[in-house]
């Protein structure tokens, strides 16, 4: 069996490199698996090509018995409350991803503001952990990491003095694992208050030189957000236990310099074309809807390849990515590629620091075509 992953950046791993909190490496270590693939003679890799512009569906399934369609769910869910057009509002895959080093943030068009001393995410669940961790980390939680340092900097993460996470739920179904939310509860200088009431894992120690209030607050849904001034008005309302807004429940109103979404995530490009081609495989998000955790995409994986595995066994056999050779773009990448710019990510990290991300795919262009001197 041979194997081709393509990838519209010129880079592999997607969202281990992107998305998981850079201050989580072993997790991200899960690449060295692909790394030991990638080295075999049975997987290459094809970056920089976008399938459906570099390459047509049509090609795709004329040389290969099998596509797989593994996109994830890329963009951040959008809120359906009236959202004024000037209050600081981000996705948290966006934040998260340009304290990751991702080229393609949002926030990289233009040099985002300060965060502010008040911050407020909307969703428990593990992602507004990880938001949450990293804005209240100080700069010693992030050695052996591999964030933006420049990312921090300019987010002014350090000058954080409150966060607020509201959770739709009640606390008995709380969204976020046990193990993440002791993550939080565990940073020097990190006052965690659950409605009011000081979490009792909560380490109170400045020694960081942080001091930091977190205050979650259950049953609670946003409304609106206004703007006013630098700051956003977050208009909110008690939520009942069985999912319903009642109308004429009790309203309550916060002030944050940033609001922070954290609401799950959805499908950035609907691939229409892709409806009804036998050959085509969807796995992951793109293919259940939903951003699962380690164990539930493990389960998707394994049903996606007995599927690969059937399909194959009735298969004439293609010739694979030989045929598609002829229509790759110029400045498509291998995994000897990628290989170089990993070698040149790591030799310039500093100390405390497994890597430095290049921020720009033009740095990476770079690198790649310095190796091939």
């Amino acid at each position: 069996m041979r194997i081709t992953v393509f990838d519209t950046r010129p880079t592999p791993f997607g969202l281990l490199r992107y998305g998981v909190a850079p201050d989580h490496q072993g997790m991200k270590n899960v690449s060295r698996q692909f790394d030991r693939l990638f080295a075999s003679d049975h997987v290459e890799f094809v970056g920089n090509t976008i399938i459906g512009q570099d390459l047509s569906l049509d090609v795709l399934e004329e040389n290969y018995d099998v596509v797989v369609l593994a996109t994830g769910l890329a963009v951040d869910r959008p809120l359906t409350v009236p959202v004024d057009p000037d209050a600081r509002v981000y996705g948290a895959g966006q934040l998260l991803r340009y304290l990751n080093g991702d080229p393609d943030s949002i926030l990289r068009q233009s040099t985002p503001p300060s965060l502010g001393e008040e911050v407020l995410i909307i969703g428990t669940g593990n992602v507004a952990m990880d938001v949450a961790r990293l804005l209240c980390k100080a700069d010693d939680g992030f050695r052996n990491s591999d964030v933006d340092d420049d990312a921090r900097d300019v987010l002014h993460t350090a000058g954080l003095r409150h966060l607020t996470l509201l959770s739709r739920g009640p606390r008995d179904r709380v969204r976020w694992d046990g193990s993440m939310f002791a993550e939080l509860c565990a940073l020097p200088g990190v006052a965690v208050y659950l409605d009011g009431d000081l979490e009792d894992r909560s380490t109170l120690s400045a020694e960081s030189g942080r001091d930091i209030r977190v205050d979650v607050r259950f049953r609670e849904i946003p409304v609106g957000i206004d703007a006013d001034g630098h700051q956003s008005v977050i208009r909110t309302r008690f939520h009942d236990e069985l999912g319903a807004a009642d109308d004429g429940s009790e309203a309550f109103v916060h002030r944050a310099d940033t609001v922070v979404t954290a609401m799950g995530f959805v499908e950035e490009t609907a691939y229409g074309d892709w409806a009804g081609r036998e050959g085509v495989v969807r796995v992951g998000g793109c293919g259940s809807g939903f951003l699962g955790n380690l164990a539930e995409n493990r389960t998707l994986a394994k049903d996606a390849a007995r599927n690969i595995l059937a399909r194959l066994s009735n298969s004439p056999g293609h010739i694979g990515l030989d045929g598609v050779r002829p229509y790759l773009p110029p400045a498509s990448t291998t995994f000897s590629d990628w290989a170089a710019v990993d070698r040149a990510e790591v030799d310039r990290a500093r100390p405390d620091r497994v890597r430095r991300k290049f921020t720009a795919w033009a740095e990476m262009a770079d690198v790649i075509a310095e190796s091939k001197k």
